[in-house]
Parts: structure tokens; sequence; C-alpha cells
């Protein structure tokens, strides 16, 4: 008999997620955990009458993290089977980090297409911006919050000022103009990396911003002994470039499974 509990503790999620990403030897993404996996429902499940793992889904009933102990795991393919057969999922979000979920979404596919990148640094490189005057690059602040919802998009209401609560909001200005951001944070479930990201003013594109906030984000990172991490969307090539001129080379994807 399989029963799937939600679990409502939040600090309980976190610590779920925690346990799982250490299994995995290296976190996926800080943009997957924090928004992704923070903001999903989790669900721990009994198999006959035994805690034997958990499973995080997000609102959209796409599944994103499954983990079954390796105790029961002869009993994943069913407990599997199960899950996606149930109202709470339609579809799947894995990594290719992750090689026993990866391995049950693959037999139960009925199509998978790549829908984002991973990086990790490669190569330290600086970056100039030749074409620009008087920048400043630093901590964003409250006072930014208009300039930057005018130029960026946030991922949900109250995104960037989270970012900024917590010093993980940097602005690139030259005078009064934003340039662009970038977004710093310390991986939660292993404190050895940080996910970086950068969005430009879409005035100023192709003009090289994004790589010199990137390499400026990198520093960041190697200053306080972390190693930095990064991801973009498969279609967002303009975005994958940039990564990839500031030295970083994608070497893991999140791929998008639709089941049989």
């Amino acid at each position: 008999m399989i029963e799937l509990i939600k679990v409502k503790s939040s600090k309980k999620r976190g610590d779920l997620n925690k346990e799982y990403i250490k299994t995995l030897g290296a976190p996926i993404d800080g943009f997957w955990e924090n928004v992704v996996i923070g903001t999903s429902q989790c669900y721990q499940i009994i198999y006959d009458k035994k805690l034997v793992g958990h499973f995080f889904v997000d609102k959209d009933k796409t599944l994103v993290q499954f983990y079954v102990s390796k105790e029961y795991y002869t009993n994943a393919p069913e407990i599997f089977i199960y899950i996606i057969k149930s109202n709470k999922v339609k579809d799947a979000a894995v990594s290719t980090k992750e090689s026993e979920y990866l391995a049950l979404c693959l037999d139960n596919q009925k199509s998978v297409e790549v829908d984002t990148y991973l990086f990790v640094d490669n190569q330290k490189i600086s970056h100039e911006l030749n074409s620009f005057r008087n920048t400043t690059f630093r901590l964003a602040n409250k006072g930014d919050i208009n300039i930057i919802k005018n130029k960026c998009d946030a991922a949900y209401d109250g995104y960037y000022e989270d970012l900024i609560e917590n010093d993980n909001l940097f602005v690139l200005y030259e005078g009064s103009s934003l340039l662009g951001i970038g977004e710093f944070r310390i991986i939660k479930s292993n404190l050895q990396y940080g996910d970086i990201g950068v969005v430009v003013a879409e005035e100023y594109h192709r003009r090289g911003i994004g790589t010199y906030i990137i390499n400026q984000l990198k520093e960041h990172c190697y200053n306080k002994g972390l190693e930095p991490l990064a991801c973009c969307n498969v279609r967002n090539m303009a975005s994958k470039s940039t990564l990839e001129k500031a030295g970083f080379i994608t070497n893991n994807r999140v791929l998008h499974v639709i089941f049989k």
C-alpha cells in the first residue's frame, strides 16, 4: 500500500531537499533550489506503512524531485508509476545530475526535450566595458527597486525585494542609467557553491554588459570561497553565449519529460 502525505512545514521541506542534494554530490542550481523547489509542494512517501522517500511537485503538477531510499529502491518503479498516475502529477522536470530519478523518468517517458542548460565555471577571465564611462557596480538597495522593476521581469511578486534584503542583488549603473543587474545566492543545500545570474536592460543588449556583470559576480563568489554555478533556458542562446564568454561551460541539463 502506498500513501502520499503532504509536508506542511517549510523547514521540513528544506531539510528533505538538503538531504537529497547531498546524495547528488553537487547542487543542481540556485534558482532551481530557491524558486522551483522552494515554491513547490512536498509529499512524503509511505510504503507498507514505512516512510521510504519524498517528492516535490510544482503548481503546474510538474514533478521536480523524486527520492526513494536505497533500502527500498527495488520498489521505486512501482512507487514512481503510482505517483505519475495520480492526479498530483502530469509531467516532470529532471536534471542529468539525478541519475536514479532520471532513469525512472526515461522508463516512463513519451517524449523528452532539453529545457535548461546548467553551467559550471571553467576559466577565470577578465572583461572590461570599454564603451562605457563612470560605471558603478554595487549591491542594490531599496531605492533601486522601481527602476529595476521597470527594466527587468521578476519571477514572482517580492522577488527583487527578497534579493535586496539578503544582499543577493547587484546593480550596474552608468551615471543614473541602469545597465543591468546581477543575482547572487549562496546555495543553501551546499554552502560551497554560489549561484549567479544576470539581466541586462533591453536597450543595452549586445554591448558586453552581461559578460562584465557575470565576471563581477564570479569574482564575488571566489572572494567568498564559493564555486559559481549558473543556468539559462535552452531557447535563450544570447544568455548561453554570455555565460560562455565569461568562462562557463554547460556540462548538465534539465530535461522536460512527458509521460506515456
